[in-house]
């Protein structure tokens, strides 16, 4: 059965109550519009498809064998008090994957690179509005980790201070988007966890300083406090609804709890009956979690999850855990589209631009910069695209924006700034093409438009800009040119 079926069977979103965020074997990434309603009973079969598949989408780099003792690891860590892990925050709207993603691990990742607090203030932490903004149709709506990762590898993170709050409205300010763009992710990658092998790799994550993403069904778990006073520990996930990303920041392996009722904590009998001992019946050990719902969910927003519920888990998205890092260098782009638009509505807009020589009347080359872009994002390994990224809005074909004004913040024209750095070598003249995708049309003025070459420190060097503007843009897009 193609991928394209199981996105049609199986297609979800990651949010909380609502949302979901989809799993796949250790890889490393680079940095449609309608949901068809789908039958219950057809997502669950496409959901037991993928659950067997699961196996055939993990790389060679799984950790296979071992005790999974963490050998070379600590008996127990916690990220949450180092000073470059965020405060924990209740999320806006269903935008979980976006706090996971970006506010808890690329803010963490990024701070500890450089040494930095995380504490001081919003201007010391990534924001995940700016990505939920872009993916979320509205606050109710869930996204994925994998889409937030995506959009800020290819435009970078705004910080909390400049996008504070969960909106529909996009970022206004070309300055703004010019600093984003010069916090982006290197690279995230998927790391298998559901079997006592892919402990050791996990762990030494976490004692490396790594906080992981990780999915599970929330509707429906159990919590129970421990005895010995350290906290919450999640007893139980549900069966039913949607996934709900979280964090892991540590993990402590003489926490746990007496599963089977026979006065004892073990990790070495065969508790569930089925003949052998696995991570399923370990008893002991567990994952440090924060959940995006905040400090007033369990114990100031953090409970322990036991690492044997990932053995247990038919979620195929709990198989897995997400990491990523925060790309070494800080340099904004070098050539930018900077555009004052104002749309009825953004959901079909794709944004073309190109260059060719200085008579030329099309282009030589073009790009589509995300999220106005037309086709799917590449994945930058071999084989199928698994769980945390099928379902991605990215993996789709595009635009990668959801609907709604595209206006500024308090209404009016919104000014964007999106790389375009492929097009920097160019000695003739620049195009830019607006068009509206899969029947989609546009409505709304282009007030102005222009091409910027930025040095090193984000100034502006120069600024060609487009003629004939402002216009009215055709409903089924329009086509301008620099002098």
């Amino acid at each position: 059965m193609s991928v394209s079926v199981f996105l049609y069977l199986a297609r979800g979103v990651s949010g909380t109550e609502k949302g979901d965020d989809p799993a796949a074997g250790r890889r490393k990434l680079a940095g449609g519009k309608g949901r068809a309603p789908v039958w219950p009973g057809l997502r669950a079969v496409a959901w037991t498809l993928l659950a067997g598949l699961g196996g055939l989408t993990m790389t060679s780099c799984r950790s296979t064998g071992g005790s999974g003792d963490g050998t070379g690891t600590p008996p127990n860590v916690d990220l949450t008090v180092k000073p470059w892990f965020p405060p924990v925050v209740r999320q806006q709207g269903n935008s979980c994957a976006q706090q996971a993603g970006l506010y808890y691990l690329l803010t963490a990742e990024w701070n500890r690179q450089r040494g930095l607090s995380s504490r001081h203030s919003p201007a010391s932490r990534l924001s995940p509005y700016q990505s939920y903004a872009m993916l979320a149709d509205n606050q109710a709506a869930g996204t994925h980790v994998e889409d937030g990762w995506q959009l800020a590898g290819s435009m970078g993170v705004p910080l909390e201070s400049e996008v504070p709050r969960g909106g529909s409205a996009l970022m206004h300010g070309f300055d703004k988007y010019v600093r984003a763009a010069s916090r982006k992710p290197d690279r995230w990658q998927y790391w298998p966890m559901r079997a006592a092998g892919d402990l050791p790799a996990v762990r030494k994550l976490l004692a490396s300083g790594h906080p992981l993403a990780c999915d599970f069904q929330i509707r429906g778990a159990k919590l129970v406090k421990l005895p010995d006073g350290r906290g919450t520990l999640v007893k139980e996930w549900g069966t039913t609804g949607p996934g709900h990303t979280m964090v892991y920041a540590g993990y402590d392996e003489l926490v746990g709890w007496d599963f089977n009722g026979d006065g004892k904590i073990t990790n070495d009998i065969d508790i569930n009956g089925d003949g052998r001992v696995t991570l399923a019946d370990w008893e002991r050990g567990a994952f440090l979690m924060v959940n995006p719902w905040g400090p007033g969910w369990a114990t100031g927003g953090k409970a322990w999850v036991p690492w044997r519920t990932h053995a247990q888990a038919g979620w195929p998205r709990a198989w897995e855990v997400a990491s990523v890092t925060a790309a070494s260098s800080d340099k904004p782009p070098r050539l930018m589209l900077k555009l004052l638009i104002q749309l009825r509505d953004r959901g079909s807009l794709i944004i073309t631009a190109g260059t060719g020589g200085r008579e030329a009347t099309r282009p030589d080359r073009t790009v589509q910069p995300p999220p106005f872009r037309a086709i799917p994002l590449p994945l930058t390994h071999s084989g199928t695209p698994g769980a945390w990224e099928v379902f991605a809005r990215t993996r789709r074909s595009g635009p990668f924006l959801a609907s709604g004004p595209l206006a500024a913040p308090g209404g009016g024209p919104v000014e964007l700034g999106l790389d375009v750095s492929d097009l920097e070598k160019n000695e003739g003249r620049f195009f830019l093409e607006l068009s509206a995708a899969g029947g989609g049309a546009l409505d709304g003025t282009l007030i102005k438009a222009s091409v910027v070459t930025l040095d090193r420190s984000g100034r502006v060097k120069e600024e060609i800009p487009f003629t004939d503007l402002p216009a009215r843009v055709p409903r089924s897009g329009g086509r301008w040119v620099s002098p």
